[in-house]
């Protein structure tokens, strides 16, 4: 086998990597672009869903809204607004058993509570 056959095989086995890699990139690129509208399209509803919301306020309860349309009361709530995109809250922190925070200086448990006289 000559070096221009090999070259040709690798340039063959190339061409359809690369156009294995190119096809993923734009369908990726295509997907992203699709949920940025629909974020955005979402966000607009949310925008209706709050005002209507706050303008039925005055007319009617929630539990009332609920009850005339068979919507859930927290489906009915205004929207949660996300902190960012793809950002999540981190979860609360856990309190040590039986609720005394350990020292960190001594190790042990709360410290005592300092009295203070006034001689």
């Amino acid at each position: 086998m000559t070096a221009d056959e090999i070259r040709a095989r690798v340039e063959a086995a190339d061409k359809t990597r690369i156009q294995a890699r190119a096809d993923a990139a734009a369908k990726i690129a295509a997907d992203i672009e699709r949920r940025i509208k629909v974020r955005a399209e979402l966000a607009e509803i949310d925008a209706a869903i709050t005002a209507g919301l706050a303008e039925s306020a005055a007319i009617m309860t929630l539990a009332e809204l609920s009850e005339f349309t068979g919507i859930a009361t927290t489906e009915l709530s205004p929207p949660v607004i996300e902190s960012g995109p793809g950002r999540t809250r981190r979860p609360t922190r856990r309190k040590s058993a039986g609720g005394a925070r350990k020292s960190r200086l001594t190790g042990t448990g709360s410290a005592s509570p300092v009295t203070v006289s006034s001689d």
